[in-house]
């Protein structure tokens, strides 16, 4: 791929953004050397600070795009770090979990969304699974369209048995712990049992893993003990963070996921 790149020379950059990520660390490490203009991430998350050195990696700007299968391109990111529905083009409807509309400013459970251009098999009012939340005021940039930040899968909840039922944290409640936490290139936390976790991640170059490791896992333990999980086992992996057959790297997934065969719709 980096010979590739290097002969073909591309202005822009448009790929899922673990893989962004790893060019960026070929591009620093100078066997990429590239300059494109614009860099779009797609498919997954990163910490903001990730998204801050690959801009500077590539002396390029980078944006981020929010899109699925059955939308296309939904919406792009801006300056202020929120996500601009092309509301032209689709109509997204925060609901909860009885498909009750939330008002912004409101985490929503899950988001229904419509596509307004698919002339071939109409979309309308589709569960897309993603929790967001849309910003109650004007963006600061200016863009006047509305404007959102996505906060995972719905699916991607991981749910532990509790002392008094069922206990469920979000995935962006364990995604933070590792942007929190110096050190880490990649990470994933895999539920193999109802009660165990397993932790997938790759050390950031000149990072002891043993280290990492140790403050990652007093993190998780943290967070878990918080919510009366005890008896939950964090356990660390020997194998790397893996992706799906598809190329997409999940950081959290929970037990019913298989991630061979788990190609969702979200891009």
């Amino acid at each position: 791929m980096v010979a590739g790149l290097n002969s073909f020379r591309p202005t822009m950059i448009i790929g899922y953004a673990t893989v962004i990520q790893e060019l960026a660390r070929e591009q620093e490490a100078g066997r990429l050397h590239i300059k494109p203009v614009l860099i779009v991430a797609s498919a997954e998350g990163l910490a903001a600070g990730e998204y801050h050195r690959i801009s500077k990696a590539f002396d390029a700007k980078v944006g981020n795009l929010y899109g699925s299968t059955e939308l296309g391109d939904a919406a792009f990111s801006c300056a202020e770090g929120w996500l601009h529905v092309n509301a032209d083009w689709v109509v997204l409807e925060p609901v909860d979990a009885d498909y009750r509309p939330v008002p912004p400013g409101v985490q929503s459970d899950t988001v229904l969304v419509s596509n307004l251009a698919n002339r071939v098999q109409p979309i309308l009012r589709y569960d897309l699974g993603d929790s967001v939340l849309q910003r109650p005021d004007p963006c600061p940039c200016g863009n006047p369209l509305p404007a959102i930040r996505v906060w995972g899968r719905s699916a991607d909840v991981l749910s532990f048995p509790g002392r008094d039922g069922k206990v469920v944290i979000p995935p962006l409640a364990f995604a933070s712990l590792a942007d929190r936490t110096a050190g880490i290139e990649l990470f994933q936390i895999v539920q193999t049992a109802p009660t165990t976790l397993r932790v997938r991640f790759n050390p950031a170059e000149g990072a002891e893993r043993s280290r990492v490791w140790q403050e990652l896992h007093a993190q998780i333990r943290g967070l878990l003990d918080k919510n009366g999980l005890d008896g939950v086992t964090v356990e660390l992996a020997e194998e790397p963070p893996q992706r799906s057959l598809g190329g997409k790297h999940r950081q959290v997934i929970p037990l019913k996921i298989d991630l061979a065969n788990d190609e969702s719709g979200q891009s």
